[in-house]
């Protein structure tokens, strides 16, 4: 009889021999336990007690096995790797959570999966990760809602934006710094190096010409010297501002700094002028920024002419760092 296995158990009938029925007891036997043996290399245990799984086609020293489909009969190689001294590594251990159900495009901020409810997964900050066009972008999670789809509203600042493209390698991660992650801390102070003319009773704004230091959102920079007086939010949430300014020594009349967002006012401190030496004010505030605004530092006297902003000292700067979301 041509054989079935390995692709099925065989089947066999019962045989009887006319002549000695112990032959027969004896043949029976050896093929009920042919089909035992078959059905064990199978994984098919009638009684669903005892499991066997096939080996993988190939396999990596030191990795971790994996099921391959879902009856539980198959074994397949992985690209995560337990050492001879249990460390581990491998793909997976980035601190992102590679995610098997399919992103689509809704729009420029936003990506759904269809027909689910895993809302659950993506609450507000959770980070995102993906893939475009070959392109990998960064985001983090605005909000979440379900309704048929599950949608996911993102920002990635000024660097990313979703494209109307298939999306590939997509992951989340609820972990500080996930590997390759380039929204973490984002700070700039930038000053200038001469003074500063300040007209008399003009609220003014300083203009800067060097950035002292700064962690970038991704890759676009938060000052331009094309727009000097001003920082611009490259990556939303909210924002710890200083600002600091010195005047040169006069008795006569107000001094005062101002923080504006987008022109507006924001918080403001004055002080009454001195002779004795030059007077310095700082002014500070926790502001929430979106994408695109900016903020400028405005300053004031009333001398009655005009009076320089010092920069001796470095006294003359502008400064922010991102709190959070």
């Amino acid at each position: 009889m041509t054989t079935n296995f390995p692709t099925n158990p065989d089947t066999y009938t019962t045989k009887v021999d006319g002549v000695d029925t112990v032959m027969a007891v004896h043949i029976n036997d050896l093929q009920d336990a042919t089909t035992a043996i078959e059905q064990a290399l199978l994984g098919d245990i009638p009684d669903g007690n005892v499991q066997y799984v096939k080996k993988a086609a190939t396999s990596t020293d030191n990795a971790i096995p994996r099921f391959d489909g879902t009856d539980g009969k198959k074994l397949q190689n992985s690209g995560v790797i337990i050492n001879d001294s249990g460390q581990l590594s491998g793909n997976g251990l980035d601190g992102w959570i590679y995610d098997t159900d399919t992103w689509t495009y809704v729009n420029a901020t936003s990506f759904k999966i269809t027909g689910k409810n895993v809302a659950y997964r993506f609450p507000k900050g959770t980070k995102i990760k993906l893939v475009q066009s070959g392109v990998t972008k960064f985001f983090y999670v605005i909000a979440t809602t379900y309704s048929t789809d599950t949608t996911v509203t993102i920002t990635g600042g000024s660097d990313y934006t979703l494209a109307s493209a298939t999306i590939s390698g997509q992951a989340y991660s609820y972990a500080d710094t996930p590997q390759g992650y380039p929204f973490g801390t984002v700070t700039i102070r930038v000053e200038r190096s001469t003074s500063q003319s300040i007209p008399d009773n003009t609220w003014t704004a300083l203009s800067f010409d060097t950035i002292i230091s700064e962690e970038k959102p991704a890759t676009t920079s938060q000052w331009s010297s094309g727009d000097p007086t001003k920082l611009i939010c490259r990556l939303p949430g909210y924002y710890l501002i200083n600002a600091h300014v010195r005047f040169a020594a006069n008795e006569t009349g107000a001094r005062g700094i101002n923080l504006k967002k987008n022109g507006v006012g924001v918080t403001a401190t004055i002080i009454a002028a001195f002779s004795e030496h030059d007077p310095t004010i700082q002014c500070s505030t926790i502001v929430k920024l979106d994408t695109g605004d900016y903020v400028e530092s405005m300053c004031y006297q009333n001398s009655g002419a005009a009076l320089d902003a010092v920069a001796t000292s470095n006294n003359l700067f502008l400064e922010w760092i991102r709190l959070g979301i």
